[in-house]
C-alpha cells in the first residue's frame, strides 16, 4: 500500500539549535582540550629555542607551542584591529597584555560554537580556587566579583572613575572567550595569569544545528482500506520465517503444514503471502487501523519509519492526515 507524496521534494524544514554538556579537566589534553602560554616580544631574529614552550602530549604524540608566535597570532586575529564580528565596543572588552594563557577546545568538542553563557571554569592557582564564567558577550570574569564586573561593564569598561578602577583592581574581568573558535583567553597578568596551565575543570555546552523535516501524509476516505496482517488471510498463511521446532507458532499455519502430533505435515521455512483475504475484510464495515507509516524513495527504499502512539482508525467521511517529523 503506497501513495506518492506531493510535497516529498519540498517538505517543511525547521532548523533549531541543540546543546550538549561537556566537562573536561587539564588532564584531558589527549581529548582535544589543552592550555598554552603566550608572550609578547619582537619576532626579529626569532630563535625558537629561547622561547617559552608549552608541550601538549596526546598519546605518543607531543606538540610544542611557542609563546611568541602564539601571542602575535592571537593579537592579530582578535585584539589588534578587533576584526572579529563578535566584538561590540562597550559590550565586549578587548585588552591583550604582554602575556596571556589560553585554553583551546577542539572543534569536534563544541560543534558550531560554545554556547554563550554556558562556561563554568573552576581553576586552582597556587592554593586559591577561582570560579570563572562568561557573560554571553565574550567576556570572562570571576563570579566572586560579579557585582564589580557588572559595574565595570555598565561603564563601558572604562577605568577612569573610582568605581571602575576598583572593579579592574578586584579582578572582575580576567579575559575573553571566542565562542566560534573554542578559545578561552586569560589576559589578566595578576592572579589569573596561569589559569590555563593550572589544574582546572571546564564545563560548557556545545552547539549543533539540527534540521527537522515535516511531511503531511493523507489518506482519503476508503484509501488504505485493507490490511497486511497475517491473521486476515485464509488458512492464516503469510510471509514469515519459522524456526524449526517452533510449535508455539503452529496455529498460524494450515493444518496440512503442522508437524507430527498437531497435524499431518511439517513446517516450510518460508511462506508466501496469500492473495486472498477473509470475507470480513472485503465488507464495507471493515475499518483498519493505522499503526505505522513509512517514507520511501523512488527505489522503494525505506528512509524513515514512524510508529503511532496508538492505532488510529481511518474515517469514511473525511480525509485523515498524519504529520510525520524527523530530525537530520
Amino acid at each position: 500500500m503506497f501513495k506518492n507524496l506531493d510535497n516529498f521534494q519540498d517538505p517543511a524544514v525547521r532548523p533549531f539549535k541543540a546543546h550538549k554538556n561537556f566537562t573536561f579537566t587539564n588532564n584531558d589534553s589527549g581529548s582535544g582540550v589543552w592550555g598554552i602560554k603566550a608572550r609578547s616580544g619582537s619576532l626579529f631574529n626569532y630563535v625558537s629555542s629561547s622561547d617559552a614552550i608549552t608541550e601538549v602530549v596526546s598519546g605518543s604524540v607531543t606538540t610544542r607551542y611557542f609563546g611568541l608566535p602564539t601571542w602575535h597570532t592571537l593579537n592579530q586575529t582578535f585584539y589588534a584591529n578587533h576584526i572579529t564580528a563578535s566584538y561590540t565596543p562597550g559590550v565586549s572588552s578587548r585588552n591583550l597584555n604582554t602575556s596571556a594563557s589560553i585554553i583551546s577546545v577542539g572543534r569536534d568538542l563544541f560543534g558550531e560554537e560554545i554556547k554563550p553563557g554556558s562556561i563554568d571554569l573552576s581553576v586552582t592557582i597556587g592554593s586559591v580556587t577561582f570560579n570563572i564564567v562568561d557573560d554571553e558577550d565574550g567576556n570572562l570574569f570571576d563570579s566572586n566579583h560579579s557585582a564589580s564586573f557588572s559595574t565595570f561593564k555598565t561603564n563601558n569598561f572604562e577605568s577612569g572613575s573610582t568605581t571602575t578602577s576598583n572593579a579592574v583592581g578586584s579582578g572582575s574581568e580576567v579575559g575573553n572567550v571566542f565562542y566560534e573558535q573554542g578559545l578561552l583567553v586569560f589576559t589578566d597578568t595578576g592572579s589569573y595569569a596561569d589559569a590555563a596551565t593550572s589544574p582546572f575543570t571546564l564545563k560548557y555546552q556545545g552547539t549543533h544545528t539540527i534540521y527537522e523535516y515535516e511531511y503531511r501524509v493523507s489518506a482519503k476516505p476508503f484509501e488504505f482500506n485493507t490490511s497486511t496482517n497475517i491473521s486476515l488471510t485464509p488458512d492464516r498463511s503469510g510471509s514469515i520465517t519459522v524456526k524449526e521446532g517452533a510449535v508455539s507458532m503452529s496455529n498460524f499455519f494450515p493444518p496440512s503444514h503442522k508437524p507430527s502430533g498437531q497435524g499431518t505435515g511439517s513446517y516450510a521455512l518460508f511462506y508466501n503471502a496469500a492473495s486472498e483475504q477473509l470475507p470480513v475484510v472485503t465488507g464495507s464495515e471493515f475499518k483498519p487501523y493505522v499503526t505505522d507509516i513509512g517514507l520511501y524513495n523512488e527505489d522503494n527504499e525505506l528512509l524513515a519509519h514512524g510508529k503511532l502512539g496508538k492505532p488510529i482508525r481511518l474515517s469514511d467521511d473525511i480525509e485523515t492526515t498524519f504529520v510525520v517529523r524527523f530530525d537530520v
